[in-house]
């Protein structure tokens, strides 16, 4: 037993280091949850058959990297999109909270565009194992909390007797110090991250509003989760 350790590091490639025990213990924890969620069964939509090496060894550079840092590889090139992938996602609710708001087409076609391309790109890097779940998971819960930070501080001035131009003002205020803020959230701290990975993923979360839990609903109107329950009502508005 005193030499586990030293030999879970030497096989994961852990080199000595002033954190190397902090690192060690932390991917330690990680793989004790990965067991017991093996061993669930409770719950078949959260059931697995197994944890690849190579989830192993993204889970380790990722809690290294939170030391000595990382950047992930960027292999999205961003474009305009054309007319036809616009269309495509008028129907999500990611372009109705857009429309709330009063934003014109060019600025939701700019958005989109960054929804579009990190959607991409994080789907490329858990595929290829560049990145975990679970870290993701803790960058969209660091992307919320910028947004609420900047929805919190513009919507307390709200009045009963604003008009829905006035809301909608307010909306793009929260839009835009949202997207300010994600924009230097990092992916992978200690790294840097692409500006439209983190505007695209807070994105990626105002398309999940009416259906995520509580901690990881957004949007920008101040009164969006009552247009999330009646859409077609804030349509007519």
């Amino acid at each position: 037993m005193p030499d586990l350790d030293s030999s879970l590091a030497k096989e994961l490639g852990i080199t000595p280091s002033d954190h190397a025990q902090a690192a060690l213990d932390e991917i330690k924890g990680w793989w004790y949850g990965m067991a017991v969620r093996l061993l669930e069964r409770k719950n078949p939509q959260h059931m697995r058959d197994s944890v690849s090496a190579q989830e192993l060894m993204c889970r380790r550079d990722e809690v290294t990297g939170r030391y000595i840092g990382k950047n992930l590889p960027i292999t999205e090139t961003l474009r305009h999109l054309t007319q036809a992938e616009i269309a495509g996602y008028n129907d999500r609710l990611v372009v109705t909270q857009m429309r709330w708001i009063g934003l014109p087409d060019d600025e939701v076609a700019m958005h989109l565009r960054d929804y579009h391309y990190a959607r991409a790109q994080r789907s490329e890097w858990l595929r290829t194992f560049k990145i975990t779940p679970e870290r993701l998971d803790e960058y969209e819960g660091e992307l919320h909390y910028e947004w609420e930070t900047a929805f919190r501080r513009r919507t307390r001035r709200i009045r009963d007797d604003m008009s829905e131009e006035q809301r909608q003002d307010i909306g793009q205020e929260i839009l835009d110090a949202t997207m300010d803020r994600v924009a230097d959230t990092q992916l992978r701290p200690g790294s840097v991250t692409a500006p439209w990975i983190g505007t695209g993923s807070a994105h990626g979360l105002s398309d999940q509003a009416d259906t995520a839990e509580p901690d990881r609903q957004l949007g920008w109107h101040p009164d969006y989760k009552d247009c999330c329950q009646s859409p077609d009502e804030s349509q007519e508005q």
